[in-house]
């Protein structure tokens, strides 16, 4: 059954299957204005939901039809569509499919980030969709996550700062965004029973910053909890993270969802935080809310604080008032199409050329091609943000258009690894052999996690090729590291792809012949040996095993309705624990501590030009504690080719009352030049940058002392160090 193959497959086609059923169940039609709509929107928030029953506001604490959120007809209140997201809008047919988030982490292009968020809000208008149910940020703790392809890696400081751009490109369309999951959904292994332990500090400093963003830089509107307990609790009902945190602390004046069938229990999840459970009303409904109203075990204020946030969104956005299908905007024309094929270019990251990219039109005549993913070319990752895509580009066929009629492309087939010996014979004697490998929207999906090596034996097929022609290109297809120590030795070059979307093959041609120069930055770090992630001691065994029960969780052994109260507490209570022994010491915050190199670190990407930095320097040598600092580099373009940098700021504490990682990341800037241009770039350091959080004191501490500054182009390629004194706050 290769480790739960079929049930893999099944659930691939079963959430293909969801998304093409509602197809054609949006339709357009006039809203007529909603009360008091001439109204300031917190006036008109509170007259409608004093025209409001109480069976009304129960029916839409309950989703309906999949993908949607109940109207009151009566009111003028509509029907509120949400999509499946991220990677596009894939619900209601067939979208722009742009690049896995991880991928555009790794262009570390915020400016694109902002375009392409824009995009798909666009996109939603056009179909119908008033919530986005994407972007995901959660932190890619270990390699083999199913969903880590949705995620923008490792880093808390790098994924805020790429997810506010894309919120705000989203909503600025009158579409609703939703960060996800909230939180510490770091596995998709079981992920209804999954326990994560977590103490206060980590929690704070490494889980929850980039949805802090989210909330309080990027306005989002909505926050969707995850499947998992944290520290015991559900997280749908997670009074401390929904209330305390979320709604509390960081002011979130949106409303939070539940994932897909992730909600336990009526009780838990109304007085926890949640305000509305997806796809439907198992348990926020009449026959389990109205006893707890009459017995004053929930009070009807805190339904309506719930029905309160929905329709401050959904006022907010626009979305009452106006036709559902906005016919004014554009599904995968051609300008959605060539901002998908700058953001599939951005993303791919040169891991290795020993000289053989890019590959030149004039000399190289014989191209061989290995590997399913030459012909079957992912476009994402797999479950509800994998998108159909009806004019895919396999590499092949752009790498035949790319090259012209003076140079011969093949494809040829293995067989596990092995090939003919007219194919080997072709093989070596070409000028450039492509060896496409990884992943694909089955073996890496949500609902289970994925293998840590290259599946279906690729590896034996790289070493196979570049054997026989150290002139071997790999193109790695996957949603974050993989392990590539045994096989990458003997290749001539290696690039991560990620998953690109509907332009993958034009991406991957345009940067192989360099009319494209490759600029993606690693999110994530990449190991030599599945041991070197210290995570992975209080993970399973063998990630990628599954089966029915493990995908669906409690689904999977009873009805989703009439079940009793103690079997309920019983099946809660089937959890296993995920103890986060690692602490804040995991990725490059891990490999700068210890005594083992990466593979390719944090932050690493080749170029086919070069760059230098010059007079670095800090806007001042002190500052005090709660004040930020600015460093100042020029940079220069020193090769012969367009090209882009990334300047990386990471900030150190040379002393401190607590164990703090050498270095995090506190800033970066992306730079293009023309070869010999140089520019001068400052990035700012704020408060958060010298803090740590303090669980004793209950808030973010900067202890007064000396930090060093480092300017560098990966965690492990500094360029410059300078000093900082950080004094008592004034």
């Amino acid at each position: 059954d290769m480790r739960g193959g079929k049930h893999k497959e099944r659930f691939g086609r079963m959430i293909d299957a969801a998304a093409v059923k509602i197809a054609k169940t949006v339709r357009p039609e006039y809203r007529r204005p909603v009360i008091g709509s001439d109204l300031p929107i917190a006036e008109r928030v509170e007259r409608t939901l004093s025209e409001l029953t109480m069976e009304e506001k129960i029916g839409m604490l309950g989703g309906i039809d999949s993908m949607g959120i109940r109207g009151v007809e009566r009111l003028g209140l509509p029907m509120v569509w949400c999509s499946d997201a991220s990677s596009g809008v894939r619900c209601f047919g067939p979208g722009t499919a742009f690049p896995a988030l991880m991928g555009m982490a790794a262009s570390w292009n915020v400016d694109l980030m902002e375009v392409v968020g824009r995009t798909v809000g666009a996109e939603c208008r056009a179909i119908g969709v008033s919530v986005l149910l994407g972007p995901g940020v959660n932190i890619c703790r270990v390699p083999t996550c199913g969903r880590n392809f949705e995620y923008m890696g490792e880093d808390p400081y790098l994924s805020g700062r790429m997810v506010v751009p894309y919120i705000r490109g989203v909503q600025s369309q009158g579409v609703a965004a939703t960060v996800k999951h909230f939180a510490c959904n770091n596995s998709d292994y079981d992920r209804h029973r999954m326990n994560a332990v977590i103490d206060e500090r980590t929690l704070r400093e490494i889980y929850l910053p980039a949805f802090e963003a989210a909330v309080r830089d990027g306005g989002v509107c909505c926050v969707m909890s995850s499947y998992n307990p944290v520290n015991g609790t559900y997280a749908s009902e997670n009074h401390r993270l929904l209330n305390g945190i979320l709604k509390g602390e960081w002011g979130f004046k949106g409303f939070v969802m539940s994932d897909w069938n992730s909600v336990y229990g009526s009780k838990g999840a109304l007085k926890g935080g949640l305000d509305l459970e997806m796809p439907s009303g198992v348990y926020m409904n009449r026959e389990r809310i109205l006893p707890l109203l009459a017995d004053r075990s929930v009070s009807r204020g805190e339904v309506d604080d719930k029905i309160r946030r929905m329709l401050g969104v959904f006022f907010e956005t626009g979305t009452s008032g106006r036709e559902t299908i906005d016919g004014t905007a554009e599904v995968r024309g051609p300008v959605q199409r060539e901002i998908a094929l700058r953001a599939a270019c951005e993303s791919i990251v040169l891991l290795e050329n020993r000289g053989v990219l890019p590959l030149d039109r004039d000399s190289v005549r014989r191209i061989a091609l290995v590997g399913k993913n030459a012909i079957q070319t992912p476009t994402g990752g797999g479950g509800s943000s994998y998108m159909r895509v009806d004019d895919p580009e396999n590499i092949y066929d752009e790498m035949v258009k790319a090259c012209g009629d003076a140079t011969e492309v093949r494809w040829f087939e293995d067989r596990k690894g092995r090939f003919a010996a007219a194919d080997r014979e072709w093989i070596a004697s070409a000028d450039a052999v492509i060896a496409c490998v990884g992943f694909d929207h089955i073996l890496e999906s949500e609902g289970y996690d994925r293998s840590w090596a290259l599946p279906e034996r690729q590896d034996r097929l790289v070493r196979t090729v570049s054997a026989l022609n150290p002139k071997t290109v790999v193109l790695l297809t996957a949603g974050g590291d993989v392990e590539t120590s045994s096989w990458s030795g003997g290749i001539g070059a290696l690039l991560h792809t990620f998953y690109l979307g509907c332009r993958a093959g034009s991406a991957v041609a345009a940067v192989l012949f360099g009319d494209v120069n490759p600029s993606g930055r690693l999110p994530f770090s990449m190991a030599e040996s599945w041991r070197d992630h210290p995570a992975v001691s209080s993970y399973v065994r063998i990630p990628d095993r599954t089966n029915r029960r493990l995908i669906e969780g409690p689904r999977s052994r009873r009805h989703t309705k009439d079940v009793p109260a103690e079997r309920l507490e019983m099946m809660r209570r089937e959890t296993w624990q995920v103890p986060y022994r690692e602490g804040i010491f995991f990725g490059y915050r891990h490999f700068d501590t210890g005594t083992v190199e990466p593979a390719y670190p944090f932050g690493f990407g080749l170029s086919y030009t070069s760059f230098s930095f010059s007079s670095v320097s800090l806007s001042a040598e002190g500052i005090t504690a709660g004040a930020g600092v600015g460093v100042k580099v020029t940079v220069q373009n020193t090769g012969s080719r367009r090209g882009a940098e990334v300047v990386q700021v990471y900030v150190g504490d040379d002393e401190s009352s607590v164990a703090r990682p050498i270095k995090e990341l506190k800033g970066f800037a992306k730079v293009t030049l023309d070869p010999g241009e140089e520019r001068t770039v400052e990035i700012g350091i704020d408060a958060r940058g010298f803090s740590f959080y303090h669980p004793d004191k209950g808030g973010w501490t900067v202890e007064p002392g000396v930090f060093t500054v480092y300017v560098a182009t990966s965690a492990r390629d500094i360029a410059w160090t300078g000093k900082l004194t950080v004094g008592e706050p004034r």
